[in-house]
């Protein structure tokens, strides 16, 4: 090969565009779905401060946010909302719970709410094809087995459908918490809302 050649396919290579980096991947905005309308509905009155608990979250960072926004009293009566997954609620838990623990070492009182919601419809698919994963694989492992004895349970399966009420639809829930230094009675007058307090007499 030429010393031309060579030269001419190096700047060809050169002149063309370096690829591009992509884009970092935004918080999933169904995160944050479920709590949009309570959060409308008290933003008229308080400030919420949303936070979100997730695996890779950093429990001292959480704690830090959380508690700056609560004991700031510049503006109106504040409050902070945490949400997290089924598999995170523990670590979102002990998030409140040294949140709740800096604020009564700072002399301020607390109030905590408690309240289950339903998770996103995207949950609920992907815990099915989860549900289905372990079912195709039950299936292989009963092919093995004598092929006689499946179809008894194959054909069992049809009447007991043919004759049985369809299956309630599965809700999936998760757990969210609402911290704030004053009471907030459009929480507590919730149904199915738990009330903790440092007070004496929670509202």
């Amino acid at each position: 090969m030429s010393t031309d050649n060579a030269s001419k396919k190096r700047k060809h290579s050169s002149s063309q565009p370096a690829p591009s980096k992509k884009p970092r991947t935004q918080v999933n905005p169904t995160l944050i779905g479920p709590h949009e309308a309570i959060l409308k509905e008290l933003s008229a009155k308080h400030n919420v401060l949303a936070l979100s608990v997730l695996s890779s979250t950093q429990i001292r960072k959480r704690v830090s946010s959380a508690s700056s926004h609560l004991l700031d009293k510049s503006a109106e009566s504040r409050a902070v909302l945490l949400h997290a997954r089924p598999a995170d609620v523990c670590k979102m838990i002990t998030v409140a719970e040294q949140c709740k623990r800096l604020l009564g070492e700072k002399g301020q009182a607390w109030y905590q709410y408690n309240e289950l919601f339903d998770l996103p419809p995207e949950a609920k698919k992907k815990k099915k094809k989860n549900t289905r994963e372990r079912g195709d694989v039950e299936e292989e492992a009963e092919e093995d087995s004598d092929s006689d004895e499946g179809a008894f349970e194959t054909m069992e399966s049809r009447f007991e459908q043919a004759v049985l009420p369809p299956p309630r639809a599965q809700t999936y829930k998760s757990l969210r918490i609402f911290i704030s230094y004053q009471a907030i009675p459009e929480l507590s007058s919730r149904e199915n809302v738990t009330v903790q307090t440092s007070e004496d007499t929670p509202l």
